[in-house]
């Protein structure tokens, strides 16, 4: 395996590489040999995740079985485009300090109290580095779900636990993203559909916690949903 130091280094180069247009690579002068090499190191470093992530998805899925009467649970590593992506748009992060590589992600029908109970089982045996609730505190763009990263090994491993609500949310995003090719994760696009998502995600989280939004908060979102309706036909 390659040392830290050249694994960041790699990863330094390659974000240079990902972030010059086409039409400057030839100007820019990036050296093939150099290219190949960095990408090679990407792709051990990825690699070596494989493993860790193996180890805490059966784990999840063990603390799963005793907070839910269903197991939804799956892995994934990040593809390298997405690593070069999360490279680019945070430019002082080094690859090594990136902590998703590797993820895993639990979804428990059960609602939040399946989530504090899972949690609370991570918390009580595995090493944990950090825990983002944005369940409590959503993002900008409306996202909601609990992150935590644990490591294992020398390898950290991020967790998502999340609602169905929550989840659904996330895919249709992910769908609208693809559809639109507007980057929605990272909260860019138009404002009115930026907007829209985000009153989706309130009333979801809402109506999760059997709080109903209301009759004058959903003709809002009607309104919002009217407006962006001929955007997305035009995509």
């Amino acid at each position: 395996m390659p040392s830290r130091t050249q694994v960041d280094r790699a990863g330094a180069f390659l974000r240079d590489w990902w972030r010059t247009p086409v039409e400057s690579e030839e100007e820019a002068k990036f050296d093939e040999d150099e290219l190949g090499a960095a990408a090679l190191i990407l792709s051990e470093y990825r690699a070596d995740f494989q493993n860790p992530l193996n180890k805490v998805t059966v784990g999840l899925r063990q603390f799963v079985e005793r907070e839910s009467s269903e197991v939804v649970v799956g892995q994934r590593l990040k593809r390298t485009p997405q690593i070069l992506h999360k490279l680019s748009r945070f430019r002082s992060m080094r690859l090594t300090q990136m902590e998703d590589i590797a993820g895993c992600r639990a979804i428990l029908p059960g609602g939040a109290r399946e989530v504090a109970g899972v949690l609370k089982r991570i918390r009580r045996n595995w090493d944990v580095v950090s825990i983002d609730d944005y369940a409590k505190a959503p993002k900008s763009t409306g996202y909601r779900a609990i992150h935590v990263v644990v490591r294992r090994g020398d390898h950290p491993v991020e967790i998502q636990l999340r609602t169905p609500g929550q989840h659904d949310w996330a895919e249709a995003v992910e769908r609208i993203a693809g559809e639109t090719g507007y980057p929605l994760k990272d909260g860019e696009g138009p404002g009115e559909l930026l907007t829209y998502l985000e009153l989706v995600a309130w009333a979801i989280s809402a109506d999760e916690r059997g709080e109903g939004p209301g009759p004058a908060f959903m003709e809002v979102l009607d309104r919002f949903k009217s407006r962006i309706e001929p955007l997305l036909r035009a995509r």
